[in-house]
């Protein structure tokens, strides 16, 4: 049970960490715009006769779709990096609380894990 508490909080330290949470709210909010940016250039590239009007248009959103899809795979890499760092610290932090729980008398045997 003691365990069990200290994964626990362990766990809801990592989803409620606020760098991860920062950058997963960004990443959503580039593909949000990223998807309305395509949504918008679709729309353009169905008349073939403005398309030709709205070339530099097109094409500036074009730029921006990859840019921000880009962006968004590099914060995609950082919060990736991030968690993992987060779940070896983890790692440790388990690995310290056991010790120190076995360490208080208990036989490994009567431990759950």
């Amino acid at each position: 049970m003691f365990m069990r508490r200290i994964k626990t909080a362990l766990d809801l330290s990592i989803a409620n960490d606020p760098d991860l949470v920062r950058l997963e709210r960004h990443i959503r909010t580039l593909h949000e715009v990223a998807e309305l940016d395509m949504a918008v250039a679709e729309q353009l590239s169905k008349d073939p006769a403005k398309l030709l009007e709205r070339g530099d248009s097109f094409l500036r959103l074009a730029k921006e779709v990859t840019k921000t899809i880009a962006l968004a795979n590099k914060l995609q890499q950082d919060y990736q990096r991030r968690r993992e760092a987060l779940e070896a610290e983890r790692e440790q932090r388990l690995a310290t609380a056991r010790a120190a729980f076995l360490a208080e008398g208990s036989a490994p045997g009567t431990t759950r894990h």
